[in-house]
């Protein structure tokens, strides 16, 4: 008898030691929201400073076309800044994009890997975006008449002008499903 109890002592020191792993791996498995949030706030981090390079690139851009056409190298110089701050802007779209990605991969809610996704879409519509916007000083730079500028600089504020629609579409699923999901998301 007194060894019957002592393999019952040790299938109950067994399963005990079983429950407190499981518990311990239960824990150490669980939910990365934290670990998430940081990540998402150095993406948006780095959104800020591409609305920082594309507000450069932009300015840059509107002083380039209200330039004289008497003085079109200046306004060519003017051309390639904005260039180089619509690539600036672009590498901060993609690494918001990057940092949404690796956010999502995290152990996290569904609603909130949604909404990871549509941000990481609508960051990489905006990196297309901004480099479709390069387009307007390039055709200063590389047309030869006012007229082949016009053309290629409308053509190209049509394409700027799609893609600004659906990335905002995209911006705009993202912020009705954190609209709808508050309790998901941070304050």
């Amino acid at each position: 008898m007194n060894r019957k109890m002592n393999k019952q002592g040790y299938s109950t020191a067994v399963m005990a030691l079983l429950v407190l792993v499981a518990a311990v791996l239960a824990c150490s498995s669980g939910d990365e929201t934290a670990k998430a949030n940081k990540i998402v706030d150095e993406g948006n981090a780095a959104v800020q400073e591409a609305k920082k390079f594309v507000t450069e690139a932009e300015a840059k851009k509107q002083k380039m076309l209200q330039t004289k056409v008497s003085q079109l190298a200046d306004a060519r110089v003017t051309a390639k800044e904005a260039i180089e701050a619509y690539d600036k802007a672009r590498e901060k779209c993609k690494e918001a994009s990057k940092k949404y990605e690796e956010a999502s991969k995290l152990k996290i809610k569904d609603k909130y890997k949604e909404y990871l996704a549509l941000k990481v879409k609508e960051y990489d519509k905006r990196a297309e975006l901004i480099e479709t916007a390069k387009g307007t000083p390039q055709a200063l730079i590389d047309s030869k008449t006012r007229s082949a500028f016009i053309g290629m600089a409308k053509a190209n504020n049509e394409r700027v002008d799609r893609l600004t629609k659906e990335a905002d579409d995209l911006a705009a699923q993202a912020d009705k499903l954190q609209k709808d999901n508050p309790d998901l998301f941070k304050a």
